[in-house]
C-alpha cells in the first residue's frame, strides 16, 4: 500500500468536477410535490464501468436491468429518478425500464446497453412512464458541465441534504479527479440499502480493475455504516471512468492503481459520512472500532450487531452511558470472548478496565454522548482483527418520518 497523500480537497465538487462530464436534474412530474425527481450524467467520451447492487432477493426492476447492462464493454450516460421505486409492480414496471433506456438512447444517439439506470421511492406503485418520458428532452437539453447540483437533487427521496463530494490527486504528473453523488438517509443497513450513489472519474483504467477497486471501496464504507435495520430493493453503487484526465491507464495492480483505490475509498467514505449526518432523525453519529478481535471476521460480527442493536441506538439518543447494551451486544455477536479482556472508552473516557466498571468515569462519559459526534473503542481481546463502523442513534423523529412515508 501506498501512503495516502494530502487530497486536494473540493468542497463544492460534483459529479461534473472530473473532465468530460455533465449533468442534469429536472421534475418530471413522479413525485407529488414538485421537486426534482430525475436525473442525468453523461459523458461524450465512452466511459469502461462498475457497479455493486443491493443483495436483497427482492430486486427492483432497475436493478436487474442494470446488473445485465453493466456486463456491456462501455457505457456513456447514468439515468436516475426519485419518488418510485419501480419495484414489485408487474411486469408493466420492467417494460418502464426498457422504454426508458430506449427514449433516452435515441436522444442521445447512444445504443441502449450504454445507458444504466437507477430509481428510489415507494415500493409496489406504478411507474408513470408517460410522465417520465416527456421529461427526457428537457432532461437532456440541460446537460451541462455545471448541472452535478442539480442531478443531486434529482435522486433525493426523505433525505434533508444534497450529497456531492469530489477529490483530485495527481497521478504521473497529470490531475485526476473523482466525483459522486448519492441519496440515503433510512433503510441504510450494512452491506448498502435504499442508497444510491453514482461516482464518475475522468482516470484512465481497466473494466476489471475498475471492478476491484469499487468493490473494495464499498466493502470498507458503505457497508460498514448502519442507520437502521432495513435493506431496501434499489440500492446501487455506479461508476463511470472516461479517461479525459490524459493520465496513462491503470492495467495492473500496482502504485497507481492503488493511489486510484485509496483516493476512491475517501470519496466513499465522505459519501458514507453524508448519508450518516443525514439519517432520519439523527442526532448523534458515533464512530464505533472494535479491536483485539480474533479475526477481521470476528470484529466485525461484533461491530454489526453493536451498530445494529436498537437498544444501543437508543442509548445514543438519550445519551445514556449505559454500558451494559454494548456488552449485550458483544454477547449477542456469537463471538469468543472473556469478559476480563474487555475495555471500554467513550472518546478518551475509560469506562470499562479488563472488564471491570469504572463508576466515577459516568458522568464523563454521559457527556461525551452529549456531544454531535464522538468515538466508542472496545477491545475484546488479544488478537490482531479489528474492524470500524460509523453509526448513530435511533430517535422518535425516525419514527415519524416513516411512520407518514407514502
Amino acid at each position: 500500500m501506498v501512503k495516502k497523500p494530502s487530497w486536494e480537497k473540493k468542497l463544492h465538487g460534483t459529479v461534473t468536477s472530473p473532465k468530460g462530464f455533465y449533468a442534469s436534474g429536472i421534475y418530471c412530474g413522479i413525485k407529488r410535490k414538485k421537486k426534482f425527481d430525475a436525473a442525468l450524467i453523461y459523458s461524450k467520451t465512452p466511459c469502461v464501468a462498475a457497479a455493486t447492487f443491493t443483495t436483497n432477493r427482492v430486486k427492483a426492476w432497475p436493478v436487474l436491468h442494470s446488473m445485465k447492462s453493466i456486463q456491456a464493454p462501455f457505457h456513456q450516460a447514468i439515468l436516475a429518478s426519485s419518488g418510485n421505486a419501480n419495484c414489485v409492480n408487474g411486469a408493466k414496471g420492467k417494460v418502464a425500464v426498457e422504454e426508458s433506456v430506449s427514449a433516452l438512447a435515441g436522444h442521445l444517439g447512444i445504443q441502449p446497453q450504454e445507458i444504466l439506470i437507477a430509481q428510489t421511492g415507494i415500493i409496489g406503485v406504478p411507474f408513470p412512464i408517460t410522465r417520465f418520458k416527456r421529461a427526457l428532452p428537457d432532461l437532456v437539453k440541460r446537460v451541462s458541465e455545471d448541472g452535478g447540483h442539480a442531478a443531486a437533487k434529482g435522486i433525493l427521496t426523505t433525505d434533508l441534504a444534497v450529497k456531492e463530494v469530489a477529490l483530485s490527486f495527481n497521478l504521473r504528473g497529470q490531475k485526476v479527479t473523482i466525483g459522486a453523488m448519492g441519496k440515503g438517509s433510512g433503510m441504510v443497513h450494512p452491506n448498502m440499502a435504499t442508497m444510491l450513489c453514482f461516482i464518475t472519474t475522468d482516470a484512465a483504467i481497466t473494466k476489471p480493475l475498475l471492478g476491484r477497486a469499487v468493490r473494495h471501496a464499498v466493502d470498507d464504507t458503505f457497508n460498514k455504516m448502519a442507520i437502521d435495520n432495513d435493506m431496501s430493493t434499489n440500492d446501487t453503487v455506479f461508476i463511470l471512468a472516461n479517461g479525459e484526465s490524459g493520465a496513462p491507464q491503470i492495467q495492473k495492480v500496482d502504485q497507481d492503481y492503488w493511489l486510484f483505490r485509496d483516493v476512491l475509498e475517501e470519496v466513499c467514505k465522505g459519501m458514507a459520512r453524508k448519508m450518516i449526518e443525514d439519517g432520519e432523525g439523527v442526532q448523534h453519529i458515533c464512530h464505533l472500532k472494535i479491536s483485539g478481535a480474533k479475526s477481521p471476521t470476528d470484529a466485525e460480527k461484533v461491530a454489526r450487531q453493536i451498530s445494529n442493536s436498537m437498544l444501543f441506538k437508543t442509548m445514543l439518543a438519550g445519551a445514556n452511558a449505559n454500558w451494559g447494551r454494548i456488552v449485550a451486544a458483544l454477547g449477542a455477536s456469537g463471538v469468543d470472548f472473556k469478559m476480563e479482556h474487555i475495555n471500554i472508552f467513550f472518546n478518551d473516557v475509560n469506562v470499562i478496565h479488563k472488564g471491570k466498571l469504572r463508576a466515577l468515569n459516568l458522568p464523563k462519559a454521559r457527556k461525551v454522548l452529549q456531544a454531535k459526534e464522538y468515538t466508542i473503542d472496545m477491545s475484546i481481546g488479544n488478537g490482531r482483527g479489528r474492524s470500524d463502523f460509523i453509526t448513530c442513534d435511533l430517535t422518535t423523529k425516525y419514527v415519524e418520518i416513516n411512520g407518514s412515508y407514502s
